[in-house]
């Protein structure tokens, strides 16, 4: 809708696909009325009663520019080097493009950067990734048809590029859409081996970095509105001055990370998507975990996170605590926890006097023990609550 020349007034969203991936009008039943707001996805489909997509944004592909073309095909191990490259994972479709998901991995760097985190954060990103394009081959055909993601240098069709960037990694996605042959490779690369090109002194630095016997240096730095145009990194802060530019900043992407010896960073504090944590990555990283400086700050900033504004809060037995300031993103996380509450240690603690988040609380809470809840909306009016609201 958005390619249509005339009468071209926004952006629609709608719970209908395009009757073909390059179409650009389809018949609208009912009245059609142009609202003038700008919801995101999920507040549109929940005013609308449907079903919101199950990738989430976290994991959402951009495509490639022309100018990157090359960097999606395979490399010189030089290259390889220099890029922080990890490995890449070939993955077909099977039969028809709907056999199943065959995946292989192969291993393009220092063995060192394929560690326990990056696996985790791998699975993780194609398990999402697998909702969407990489469901099987005629989504992925819809995904690059109706994308701007074309890129020069396939052998036989057009190729499609893709990027994809966390907080420590990038992921390049080449789509290779035709039934015959591998249906894509996603190439993997650590952004800080590749900010430091991970020659043996850049190894060396690392091995530096995570003894405890030396003296280090720690620079904190904020960074907002990640992966849009208005992104924007303040480095080289004092953790107090980072922590104040962090509370004081309006931003839905938000994080406050240190950086260390100059080779080393992790994020601590993140804010994303209605939802606030510390992260747990420092505890995962030799440079890190038995670092006393990082686990200060991350004591100093529990204390912040647990001091702003929020609308509810959840635990887990695992030590993990997550604040939300979005109510629907709060009950979304209640809802989906709840059931498994009993192996994970799960708890919720609802911190808005909003009646109606409340009670959608205790509705869930006593829903799981087979009750309706005998309190209704008019009985949500003070304050004192614990967990879920129930006094």
């Amino acid at each position: 809708m958005d390619l249509a020349e005339e009468n071209h007034a926004g952006s629609i969203l709608s719970c209908l696909p395009l009757k073909k991936a390059r179409s650009q009008f389809r018949l609208v039943r009912d009245m059609f009325q142009m609202t003038g707001t700008n919801p995101c996805l999920a507040e549109f489909c929940a005013e609308e009663k449907i079903r919101c997509p199950e990738t989430p944004v976290r994991h959402q592909l951009c495509p490639a520019s022309p100018e990157d073309a090359g960097l999606f095909y395979a490399q010189t191990p030089e290259k390889d080097e220099e890029l922080g490259a990890i490995g890449h994972v070939r993955i077909d479709f099977g039969h028809n493009g709907r056999g199943g998901f065959y995946h292989t991995w192969w291993p393009r760097g220092p063995e060192e950067l394929n560690t326990q985190e990056f696996r985790d954060e791998l699975d993780k990103v194609v398990n999402d990734l697998r909702k969407g394009v990489l469901k099987d081959l005629p989504s992925m055909r819809r995904y690059c048809y109706g994308s701007k993601g074309a890129i020069a240098g396939g052998s036989c069709c057009q190729n499609y590029g893709f990027t994809l960037e966390t907080g420590r990694y990038l992921y390049r996605l080449r789509c290779n859409p035709i039934e015959g042959d591998y249906q894509c490779y996603l190439s993997c690369f650590d952004k800080q081996a590749q900010q430091m090109g991970l020659t043996e002194q850049g190894r060396q630095s690392l091995q530096n970095a995570a003894d405890p016997t030396l003296p280090h240096s720690y620079e904190w730095y904020v960074i907002e509105h990640i992966n849009t145009p208005e992104r924007q990194v303040t480095h080289q802060l004092p953790l107090e001055e980072a922590i104040q530019l962090y509370a004081g900043l309006d931003c839905e992407d938000k994080r406050l990370g240190v950086t260390k010896d100059g080779i080393a960073a992790v994020d601590l504090a993140i804010h994303w998507d209605g939802r606030e944590w510390l992260s747990e990555d420092r505890l995962r990283m030799d440079e890190f975990k038995d670092d006393p400086v990082t686990a200060e700050a991350a004591a100093r900033l529990r204390q912040v996170l647990d001091e702003s504004p929020a609308v509810g809060r959840v635990t887990f037995a695992s030590g993990e605590r997550w604040n939300y300031t979005d109510p629907e993103k709060y009950l979304q996380a209640v809802r989906e926890e709840l059931p498994c509450h009993a192996a994970t240690g799960f708890r919720c603690e609802t911190l808005t006097d909003n009646p109606e988040v409340r009670k959608a609380v205790d509705d869930m809470l006593c829903g799981l023990y087979g009750e309706e809840n005998p309190r209704q909306i008019e009985d949500y009016g003070g304050t004192g609550m614990t967990m879920g609201g129930i006094t």
